[in-house]
């Protein structure tokens, strides 16, 4: 016994000396640094450059450019230095002057994992033209249940200054500790940090530390950053107070109460409200908002229903950004929080938010987040609160947790609806993770006698995977949800319903002298029954590949085969035009999709997708080609044709049917600070086209200048088969100017 436990203490000895020993002390300046991208402070040469490491396209192989990478940090920021030598000058890509709008440029970028927690992370990147880019990651990069890791909706306060000459490009970038948050103990803070460079005419990226390319989105991936240590700093609590101003008017048609004609509803818009933002500690923000507004976020895309599940759409609201991997709880397509819910009816239509506050933030190994808001009565919705309340906890390693969930949504005419969860991940061994998941509603809608049913009101998800690309990797959970559950500030795509799905597959790297740089293929299929009788409801097996070229883009291809039981009045219209009856259906259909490579001028996706369809056929083509024809212009679309045949049937009163979806996007940046973004759509299923223009003038992190014009139009305006009036040509337009302003105290 007294071995073993001279055993472990030495065990436990050898694990803190190798931890010291990988723990880099960064260096602290104790002189001025002018943001400037001239890196000629004289700390700069008292710090020693980070080791570059080829990531891709061939882990390890020889730097085609030398890249000098330093960090320093004060009492007040984090800077960030690099020399990017350029053998060749004309080779540096800088195509875009947009703000988070990557166009192919060159990249120099630091991510940072505050907390050290190996799971969540900031990513600062610019380019040789100095623009800002910044991300929040979650999940250590994973896409746990179909949620996405990277939020590029996030924003922050941070600089850059970049300059550039014969000999390369230099950019120096100055990070607010404030801006970072972290857990300080006597001063010092451990941090994860990973620094990398991108070399767009090489397809080339240098990264430290030297992360082997076994997982997607590695550059980024928390758990393979290198551990660093700032010490004596203490950050200022700064208070961000964020003042809105916005005025215009907005117009909508509307059907008489005789429905004998349409007329205008025309609204004066004048609306002032504010945001404000004050770290509560160096490792808790608190975000209150007042007579909430999102005049200036860009139209939701049309999308394309050929399921019949309901459609799930981006999260683009800034105020929901900030940690918003830390709310993710989801069973896959199914969501206990989904945020669309608060400030949105069931249309899309704003409801506007009077105000609330979120507290987000880490005390020592517990993620804490809440948010609470308040919405005013709608036509469609009462006066509602929102409440969520959500906690993780690390246990067993650092890439483990379990954690909890709390959500209620409080009408003011006694609506009434509780959701309660309880998750944990856990890294059992090497890439291999156990995901456990479950919750439970209450909704005061439930019939009586299911209302307190915990089968009925309740979901859960058993999942065992290895997040690798490299090597084996696969994938396996099962799911149930049942008849009643009820997510009030959620999302669900199925109730009713016991479900499955497995992946096998296997990735291996290409040979340095090969055009390849990785491949992968695998085998999966996702299996949808009903709960009570067990019948089939969907499913589909799959053989796919992927193959990514080194400066050829990418190439992936798919053969499924589908079946389709629709039960008892489960018939529908396809795109609402034709009808397809109940029956089993089971068909076969491919696709393959191409990627032209990032760094070139002019770049296309191309996907291809043909085969049964039901009882019929399906063919579509989709077309993004993206034009960057200078820093200052970019010009990007998106085509979609779907042509659908089907056989005659009596209860149907269309069989044949073409479904367009056209979407063009123009941005215009006169320079870092003004720019004009249009978004044009096109949709016959929908029968509208869509205009959507912003003018923004940028002056600084917090201070902008909006003018935003919506115009949706109604493709066709006969009405009368429907014995109605025929439809105006507007269905709702609006020109709103707004101007916010953050003071910092």
């Amino acid at each position: 016994m007294i071995r073993l436990i001279l055993a472990v203490f030495f065990l436990f000895y050898l694990a803190e000396s190798i931890y010291a020993q990988n723990l880099l002390e960064l260096t602290k300046s104790d002189m001025p640094i002018i943001l400037d991208g001239i890196i000629d402070e004289a700390i700069w040469e008292l710090i020693e450059p980070f080791p570059m490491t080829q990531f891709e396209p061939v882990y390890k192989a020889e730097l085609s450019e030398k890249t000098d990478i330093r960090v320093t940090y004060d009492d007040d920021f984090l800077y960030v230095a690099g020399k990017m030598y350029t053998k060749d000058a004309s080779t540096i890509a800088a195509n875009s002057l947009y703000r988070d709008r990557y166009s192919g440029d060159d990249v120099f970028a630091i991510i940072i994992d505050p907390f050290n927690d190996n799971q969540n992370a900031l990513r600062f990147f610019t380019t040789p033209a100095g623009v800002l880019f910044d991300q929040a990651i979650s999940n250590d990069a994973n896409s746990i249940a179909g949620s996405n890791p990277v939020n590029s909706s996030w924003n922050t306060f941070w600089d850059v200054a970049t300059t550039r000459n014969e000999e390369g490009w230099f950019a120096e970038i100055r990070i607010p500790l404030s801006s970072i948050g972290f857990q300080s103990k006597g001063g010092n803070a451990e941090m994860g940090l990973i620094v990398y460079r991108w070399l767009a005419y090489h397809n080339e990226r240098h990264i430290f530390p030297a992360i082997p390319p076994n997982w997607d989105r590695a550059e980024v991936k928390p758990s393979q950053a290198h551990d660093v240590l700032i010490s004596g700093v203490q950050v200022d609590k700064p208070v961000y107070f964020t003042p809105y101003g916005l005025m215009g008017l907005t117009r909508l048609n509307e059907l008489s109460s005789d429905s004998s004609a349409y007329f205008y509803d025309d609204e004066a818009k004048v609306d002032i409200g504010f945001d404000l933002r004050y770290n509560l500690t160096s490792n808790l923000t608190l975000d209150v908002t007042v007579n909430t507004d999102f005049a200036q976020v860009e139209n939701d895309d049309q999308q394309l229903n050929l399921t019949r599940f309901s459609l799930l759409f981006p999260e683009k609201r800034q105020f929901f950004q900030q940690r918003s991997g830390l709310f993710d709880f989801n069973f896959g397509r199914t969501r206990v929080f989904y945020s669309r819910r608060i400030g949105l009816d069931d249309s899309g239509i704003p409801v506007r938010i009077l105000g609330g506050a979120r507290l987000t933030g880490r005390i020592k190994d517990y993620d804490i987040g809440f948010i609470n808001l308040q919405t005013a009565k709608s036509d469609d919705l009462s006066s509602e609160n929102f409440n969520v309340l959500r906690l993780k906890k690390n246990v067993l390693n650092p890439a483990s947790y379990i954690g909890s969930i709390f959500t209620s949504r409080l009408g003011a005419e006694g609506e009434t609806n509780i959701v309660f969860g309880m998750d944990g991940d856990f890294n059992i061994f090497g890439d291999d993770f156990l995901e456990l998941r479950a919750s439970q509603s209450y909704d005061k809608t439930t019939p009586d006698e299911s209302r307190y049913n915990i089968e009925d009101n309740s979901i859960f998800r058993v999942t065992w995977q290895r997040r690798a690309t490299i090597g084996l990797f696969y994938r396996f959970f099962v799911n149930r949800t049942g008849n009643n559950f009820e997510p009030g500030i959620g999302f669900y795509r199925t109730i009713n319903t016991f479900d499955y799905f497995y992946r096998l597959g296997y990735g291996w790297l290409g040979k340095e002298s090969s055009i390849f740089r990785q491949h992968s293929v695998n085998i999966g299929s996702f299996n949808i029954f009903e709960n009570e009788t067990f019948n089939l409801r969907s499913r589909f097996i799959s053989l796919e590949w992927n193959t990514d070229f080194k400066d050829a883009g990418s190439v992936a291809g798919e053969f499924r085969y589908n079946q389709e039981h629709l039960l008892e009045d489960e018939d529908f219209k396809l795109l609402g035009q034709i009808h397809i009856p109940v029956d089993n259906y089971d068909f076969f259909e491919g696709r393959v999709s191409y990627w032209s490579p990032g760094n070139l001028r002019f770049r296309t996706n191309v996907g291809f997708e043909v085969g049964e369809f039901y009882d019929g056929y399906r063919t579509q083509l989709n077309i993004e080609p993206r034009f960057v024809a200078n820093i200052n212009l970019e010009l990007s679309g998106n085509y979609q044709i779907t042509n659908l045949n089907f056989d005659p049937l009596p209860e149907r009163t269309v069989e044949n049917f073409t479904a367009h979806l056209a979407q063009i996007r123009v941005q215009y940046a006169f320079n870092k600070q003004l720019s004009t973004s249009t978004f044009f759509q096109y949709g016959n299923v929908s029968g509208l086209t869509g205009l959507n223009f912003r003018f923004r003038y940028f002056f600084s992190e917090g201070r902008d200048l909006w003018l935003v014009v919506n115009q949706q139009s109604y493709n066709s305006r006969d009405q009368r088969s429907a014995g109605l009036p025929d439809l105006p040509t507007l269905e709702s337009g609006s020109i709103l100017i707004k101007y916010n302003h953050t003071f910092i105290y």
